[in-house]
């Protein structure tokens, strides 16, 4: 899962894959490419490595991913970006399309709306939108209440002070923590 993280710029605020995963991703590319460039010159066939050449592919989609939300203050503009290095689909919107930026929260495998979560197959999920004025919805994040663990809460939060959006949170955080013995 690749997380988004936020950063404060010149013209606003960016809410995007974060700098970690891009850079071991791209490490990890460089060091697959140094590892296959020294064995084929070595003589060794390429048809041995296909293993090593799928995973240089991989790391190289993980170091290109770009998924990009710039906030712009100065020209009240939302830009957003997902896609493979250049290429891929580019939206904008003007603060005055966005009715509000909106946190919900739902049980992923169940259509009951006041359903627990559980260990295995119903699990507690995030969802970051925009809210347009058109009542059109665009998200901006889908992702597990555990693994955001509280950022993307606080993302929103950043994002709506900077950029003065009002915020829409369906429910606060779950704080029903599982504490075990080791946390002790």
């Amino acid at each position: 899962m690749v997380r988004l993280s936020t950063r404060t710029s010149k013209r606003g605020i960016i809410y995007a894959v974060s700098l970690g995963f891009r850079l071991s991703c791209w490490v990890l590319t460089l060091f697959l490419f140094w590892g296959l460039a020294l064995n084929v010159s070595e003589g060794v066939p390429l048809t041995s490595m296909i293993h090593i050449v799928f995973l240089f592919l991989f790391a190289l989609m993980g170091a290109l991913f770009r998924d990009t939300w710039v906030f712009d203050v100065q020209t009240r503009t939302i830009y957003s970006f997902y896609g493979f290095g250049w290429i891929g689909k580019k939206e904008q919107f003007a603060f005055s399309e966005v009715n509000r930026l909106e946190v919900s929260h739902f049980v992923r495998g169940s259509i009951n709306k006041d359903a627990k979560p559980t260990k295995r197959r119903l699990k507690a999920m995030i969802v970051f939108s925009l809210r347009l004025n058109d009542d059109g919805v665009r998200d901006i994040e889908i992702i597990p209440e555990k693994t955001s663990g509280g950022r993307t809460e606080a993302a929103v939060a950043a994002i709506s002070a900077v950029t003065a959006l009002s915020l829409f949170v369906d429910r606060p955080r779950d704080l029903d923590v599982q504490v075990g013995l080791r946390d002790l």
